[in-house]
């Protein structure tokens, strides 16, 4: 039973090493930053669209950050800037 545990583990370790191998695209010359702090979600992702639109960025996402009021979170866009 410890043997199939250990190569079960092993098999799993290895797919998700080959998946996130696969998943990740390289950015050659770009450089990861957080471009603009504290947006509502909708401005966040106009932003985030319109910097692609216009070349700044190919990847771009919007992450939440700790609101100062639960009841209107706020998100920071994050971008691999050219």
């Amino acid at each position: 039973m410890r043997h199939r545990l250990a190569a079960l583990s092993l098999l799993a370790a290895t797919a998700l090493a080959t998946a996130l191998t696969v998943a990740t695209p390289a950015h050659a010359g770009s450089t990861l930053q957080k471009v603009y702090s504290y947006l509502p979600y909708d401005v966040c992702v106009s932003f985030g669209q319109s910097g692609q639109q216009n070349g700044r960025w190919s990847t771009w996402w919007c992450s939440t950050t700790q609101p100062q009021n639960p009841q209107y979170p706020t998100y920071d866009l994050w971008a691999y800037v050219n």
